[in-house]
């Protein structure tokens, strides 16, 4: 079973690691329209989904779930992936994915005390070996920030985005795991698709913020502002809203929850490394570049600690097991 939730995780990382790219292709939108685009097609995409469990879901969720439900959609989703995006936009790929790339150290932490966790001193090790990483691969990135003609101010707010992008996070990844362990009646899929269709009311209000009002806060960055409306590629746009609304939302959340329900909370929150390493895989493949040396280093360093903490839940998960 962790073998399975591994992998499972490991599958969402690599969708979740390709909407990392959408801002940079989607420059001349802002962070705010991009998650409304991207989140609209999740949540109509999951309302079909759910068509088939119409009469019988709403009866085994309570008015708490709902509430859940529309706090998570928020949090992990609609929130989260706006400060991402507005990252991106300001620093690039990877200062933002490995700033989010501390989430599982958050919630390795905030679920020290949950059922099959490791205690944080099995996890020392493992755990400074992802932290070393991180500092690794955000020395390099703020290095090569410095050199280039980004200025100060959309540095630091490109850094205060991530941040803020990795509390939101790291908030959904420790309720939406605790909500699947306790959760009977609902499966992992459809929760998937409950939490798309939450995602789906806030993309509406969204929607109507940034289009209906004209308010978009978050602007898009470089040149783009110069050319105006005529310069934005709405083909494009919706193209890859139904690309990172499916694959990146839809299957991957799907993948998550799957993982989320098989795993100790200190172990899920590890797996999610997978997620900045694919986006920084991505990233270099989109910049047509080979990783630098202190970039191979981090991601040695953090696919180490992550194969260390999976070892040191392995004896604890089987004796888990077997109990049973």
């Amino acid at each position: 079973m962790m073998r399975t939730g591994v992998l499972l995780g490991a599958a969402a990382g690599a969708c979740w690691g390709l909407v990392f790219l959408s801002p940079l292709v989607l420059s001349a939108f802002s962070a705010l329209e991009i998650a409304t685009g991207r989140f609209l097609v999740y949540g109509l995409v999951s309302l079909a989904c759910l068509l088939p469990f119409v009469r019988t879901l709403p009866k085994r969720l309570t008015a708490s779930d709902v509430l859940l439900l529309l706090l998570l959609g928020a949090c992990g989703n609609v929130a989260f992936f706006i400060l991402l995006a507005a990252s991106i936009q300001k620093v690039g790929v990877a200062p933002a994915s490995l700033i989010v790339g501390l989430v599982p150290v958050v919630v390795t932490v905030w679920g020290r005390h949950d059922q099959g966790a490791a205690s944080l001193r099995q996890l020392a090790w493992p755990l400074a070996l992802v932290f070393a990483g991180v500092a690794c691969i955000n020395l390099d990135a703020l290095g090569s920030v410095s050199t280039s003609p980004k200025s100060l101010t959309d540095v630091i707010q490109g850094l205060l985005f991530a941040c803020g992008a990795l509390a939101s996070w790291s908030l959904f990844a420790v309720l939406n795991a605790r909500a699947l362990k306790s959760l009977a009646g609902v499966s992992s899929q459809q929760w998937s698709y409950l939490t798309g269709l939450a995602s789906g009311l806030w993309a509406l209000v969204l929607a109507c913020v940034v289009w209906g009002v004209g308010i978009s806060p978050l602007e898009p960055q470089g040149d783009v502002l110069d050319k105006g409306v005529a310069g934005r590629d709405w083909q494009l746009f919706w193209l890859v809203s139904v690309g990172i609304g499916i694959g990146g939302s839809l299957l991957a959340n799907a993948f998550w929850n799957g993982a989320s329900r098989r795993l100790p909370l200190t172990l899920t929150g590890q797996v999610f490394v997978f997620e900045p390493l694919f986006a920084l895989l991505y990233g270099f493949v989109y910049e047509a570049r080979v990783p630098r040396a202190m970039e191979m280093v981090a991601i040695v360093l953090m696919i180490l600690g992550v194969l260390w903490t999976i070892r040191k839940h392995a004896p604890r998960k089987a004796s888990f097991t077997e109990a049973y």
